[in-house]
């Protein structure tokens, strides 16, 4: 027998030794991960397309807790779980098709009642209400405030754990609460008052990766793991595949991991208090990711975003700039010459690339309208469309950036570079100049409500059919034709172009038939496999993650996170790491522990962070009004150590990473459309070069380390001022340090068993020892280091 059948033998025979799961590893309904289902007590209705291609093929539904009471109405491709109170925090559903079982977890509510208080100071009200994330701001949502015996207003809400923002209703008059110290700037010139629901996530199970074999992986359990969950993409591992002893868990790999190039464990564990965070472990052919270089592009937890808008970016050819340069339109809202050939050149040099990220977010590039719109009296200006929010086509490159055929080869260019190309897509309107409205007027939502009061802006109590403006009709999404209509048009920018996926506005106006109907079209293209698409909703936790399924969005902008993130590391409203911290882990557990969210150094519709980390931007002022009657510049260039801080932290949390163009400099600016600035390459000064160049090597050192990417998270020492926290990959781990303080600060830190100290070196050249377990580093007044 030869070397080469001795090899083949061998192989054959490590295989055989796997234990077999005995389903088609690569079946379609197995290319996307079934997302995590929060079920609440009493009736659940789930969307079976949300986790199967083709639910009429479903033979049954079962749970594992036997105590769902499972019903399928194979008319509406429904299901109704009916969540029993004591039942388990965790259990499995699964859909059987042709004898395979596909599994949907499910975790049951943490919601608690939580009564909140309201002190008048000697103040008498006729009506105290409550506005904030818990009812997505529409007061009416939620019972109003009465007065209790002690001289309160008090009301009891029934919420999750967390923090949330909210702003007190008296008598009408909206703004926050003045009894409470912790507050965030809101943009608008007011503040939002912090309200932080205290519950028990400190004796829920913890997870950490620990080591693996080419047979089996390891975990370590904390807090005591009663039930374990293991899967391999959308197949439960039975419980003769998993052991637990000693804080740990061990499982063994199933033979069918080594059939997919791609796959992935998730893990949960729960307890009599709740569930533990979940652990994402990549699998290339049957072995545990290690190496960077197997992660491609289309690893969704590997992305690095950067977002332009395509006007401000780069003007690379000048024959087509078509400014309005009328009177009634003010330059800042004009055209400025931005165009996809300035994006290509971009591409062409190596500007990405050497920056260190892999996903471009481009903004809408439809065609817009060729007159100004809109009307700003203080200023005395109308608008253009140079942004692309208002799309008179729904299949045409604007000509002002260029053109269908530029835009096309300017994705396979990216492509061959290895970056992803994510379109801005706008769903809920057109203008009023596109043919879709002048030829089905009744196609679109009412311009005036039955109570004859304009149907404009109306953000909350009239969320899906409030339009933006009198020039932008709303689309009315509850007709089916309608719905197959605006679906097919953005599935031509996916067949026609090859883009990557889409970042889409305004979600939270448009109903969630439409992210279905648009998802189950680019799997049923995309031969089962979803695209990443990430929406933009300002709202309640409850209502960002009700558009976060398998079926519809992977992830969405955390504003949850960054406002409080981008007020604390600008050092302006008070907020402080402790509250960045807590606000951080609500959303690890209501998003996961390795969501696809988008963590933001900021965007187009919000100040520059350096406007008011360098003080020239007030806290609390109406930054609006700035952005049109001053001029921001950069007094105290400390700002460029706060923005670094900032990066650090959005570069080594779980999530998707978000670069706002020139954040990766230190641009400044004012609220819109003071924030969208053109785009500096050349003579940069050496602030912004210095800033640039740490943002590129934290870019890199996420793309080439699987723990900033794939590990878990833990907190190891969390102040006002400073912060250590790192990532644990099996043996390996990143510690990151944090002074937020203007101080020169020594850090002392004994590490947990769960870490590896040896080996570790330091990012940025700090100096720094370490004795045994404990860690001795000392940083200067605003500055971070990651040991790694």
């Amino acid at each position: 027998m030869n070397f080469k059948n001795q090899i083949i033998i061998l192989l054959f025979a490590l295989t055989a030794c796997q234990p077999a799961l005995h389903y088609p590893s690569g079946s379609v309904n197995n290319k996307n991960l079934n997302s995590l289902m929060t079920l609440k007590v009493g009736t659940n209705l789930i969307y079976l397309q949300d986790f199967v291609t083709n639910p009429s093929e479903i033979d049954s539904i079962t749970d594992s807790s036997m105590k769902l009471n499972c019903q399928i109405d194979r008319k509406q491709a429904t299901a109704v779980l009916n969540l029993q109170r004591d039942m388990e925090n965790f259990a499995e559903v699964k859909l059987w098709i042709k004898g395979v079982p596909y599994s949907i977890p499910c975790r049951k509510t943490d919601k608690i009642e939580s009564v909140f208080t309201f002190n008048p100071q000697g103040k008498k009200y006729q009506r105290v209400q409550i506005a904030g994330q818990m009812n997505d701001w529409v007061a009416t949502l939620s019972p109003d405030l009465k007065l209790n015996s002690k001289g309160l207003y008090e009301v009891t809400l029934v919420l999750s754990p967390g923090t949330y923002l909210y702003q007190m209703k008296l008598d009408g008059e909206q703004n926050h609460d003045a009894n409470n110290p912790n507050k965030v700037d809101n943009g608008y010139g007011k503040f939002n008052s912090i309200l932080e629901v205290a519950g028990h996530k400190d004796k829920f199970p913890t997870l950490y990766t620990s080591e693996f074999t080419n047979k089996n992986i390891t975990l370590l359990a904390q807090n005591g793991a009663k039930n374990v969950y293991v899967f391999l993409q959308n197949y439960r591992l039975p419980d003769k595949f998993i052991k637990i002893e000693n804080g740990k868990i061990i499982f063994e790999i199933p033979a069918e991991a080594q059939k997919l190039n791609r796959s992935y464990f998730r893990i949960w564990a729960s307890n009599e208090f709740g569930v533990s965070n979940d652990v994402l472990i990549p699998m290339e052919n049957g072995k545990v990711l290690t190496d960077s270089k197997e992660i491609t592009r289309t690893d969704k937890q590997a992305q690095i975003m950067y977002f332009m808008l395509v006007d401000r970016f780069n003007d690379g050819d000048k024959s087509n700039n078509h400014p309005m340069n009328r009177a009634d339109v003010n330059h800042k809202v004009d055209y400025w010459g931005g165009d996809l050939t300035g994006l290509q050149q971009k591409i062409d040099d190596g500007y990405f690339e050497n920056l260190g990220v892999n996903t471009l977010w481009v903004s809408p590039l439809s065609q817009n309208p060729t007159e100004p719109y809109g009307y700003y009296a203080p200023m005395k200006t109308k608008f253009s469309g140079y942004h692309g929010y208002w799309p008179v086509s729904s299949s045409k490159v604007d000509f002002r950036f260029g053109s269908n055929t530029e835009f096309k080869s300017m994705v396979d260019d990216a492509h061959k570079r290895k970056l992803n190309i994510l379109l801005d897509y706008v769903a809920h309107h057109v203008h009023v100049d596109h043919p879709f409205y002048k030829l089905h007027p009744e196609f679109t939502s009412p311009l005036y409500l039955p109570d004859g009061t304009m149907n404009t802006e109306r953000w909350n109590d009239y969320r899906l059919t409030t339009w933006f403006d009198t020039f932008l009709p709303t689309i009315d999404f509850s007709k089916p034709k309608v719905v197959d209509m605006m679906t097919d048009s953005a599935m031509f920018w996916i067949k026609e172009f090859k883009i990557d996926g889409f970042r889409h506005d305004a979600c939270k106006h448009i109903p969630e038939q439409f992210w279905r109907e648009l998802t189950l079209k680019i799997k049923k293209y995309n031969q089962g496999t979803n695209l990443y698409q990430i929406g933009e909703t300002y709202g309640s936790p409850e209502l960002i993650s009700s558009f976060l399924t398998s079926g519809m969005l992977d992830g969405q902008f955390d504003f949850n996170v960054f406002d409080i993130a981008n007020t604390t590391f600008a050092g302006v409203g008070g907020s402080d790491l402790q509250q960045v911290n807590t606000i951080l882990n609500s959303s690890l557990y209501l998003y996961g522990s390795h969501n696809l969210m988008g963590n933001i150094s900021g965007n187009h519709d919000k100040p520059r962070f350096m406007a008011y980390a360098s003080g020239d931007l007030k806290f609390g002022e109406d930054s609006k009004a700035a952005a049109w009657q001053r001029s921001i510049g950069i007094t105290d260039s400390t700002a460029y150590n706060k923005l670094f801080l900032m990066q650090t932290f959005n570069m080594t949390i779980p999530g998707i990473p978000v670069i706002y163009y020139g954040d990766e400099i230190g641009l400044t600016g004012a609220n819109d459309p003071d924030s969208r600035r053109m785009m500096k390459f050349e003579g940069l000064n050496n602030r912004e070069s210095s800033l640039k160049k740490k943002v590129s090597l934290l870019a890199h050192l996420r793309r080439n380390n699987p723990v900033l990417i794939y590990g878990d998270f833990m907190t190891l020492e969390n102040k006002k001022d400073s912060w250590v926290y790192a990532r644990k990959y099996f043996d390996r781990n990143a510690i990151v340090f944090l002074n937020n303080s203007g101080k020169f600060k020594a850090f002392k830190m004994v590490l947990p068993a769960e870490l590896n100290t040896e080996n570790l070196k330091s990012t940025f050249n700090t100096k720094f020892s370490v004795t045994g377990r404990t860690v001795n580093i000392q940083l200067p007044a605003y500055s971070a280091e990651i040991l790694l």
